[in-house]
């Protein structure tokens, strides 16, 4: 059985001879009466703010879910680009290392170039040498077979020097 306020102020007890002093029991109800609507109106509030307890903690439970599925999706968010990031890293290590085998072939191709041109020119240098020595060789065996004229008549000589001979110029 619940008892209110109003059920407290308005009870009413039964008059006997030697029975209880009639103001005392209706002071003492009356008192009795505002403490338990006092309690009444506590329980009251206490149950209000209870349930406004309730409801901000089903708010932060639901901010709590929310920040956990944002947490969640930014690490996935930082792994992924994270794997982006070395996949791009990767890539751009081949083009170097493609690059730098480019460069290296390049420069092998260009050395053996210029090998193969100072190969020549020593081929060529060799060349002239031999062809210069065989010109010298041929100049100075001309030379030595000038060197060994044939006598020419002393008459003659001297017929061309008095003008009774007439050279062609």
């Amino acid at each position: 059985m619940r008892i209110s306020p109003l059920d407290i102020y308005h009870q009413e007890f039964k008059k006997t001879t030697f029975g209880y002093n009639v103001t005392q029991v209706n002071e003492f109800l009356e008192e009795v009466g505002m403490a338990y609507e006092k309690l009444l109106k506590e329980v009251n509030s206490l149950q209000d703010e209870n349930e406004r307890m309730k409801e901000r903690l089903q708010n932060y439970e639901q901010m709590e879910k929310r920040l956990e599925k944002i947490l969640i999706t930014v690490q996935e968010t930082a792994k992924e680009q994270t794997k982006q990031a070395r996949r791009e890293a990767e890539l751009i290590i081949q083009k170097a290392e493609i690059k730098a085998e480019q460069l290296r072939k390049e420069a092998q191709q260009n050395l053996q170039a210029e090998y193969q041109s100072l190969q020549e020119l020593k081929g060529s240098k060799e060349l002239f040498r031999i062809r210069f020595k065989t010109l010298l060789e041929s100049h100075l065996q001309l030379l030595e077979e000038k060197g060994s004229e044939p006598e020419i008549d002393i008459s003659v000589e001297e017929d061309i020097a008095s003008g009774r001979i007439e050279l062609d110029q």
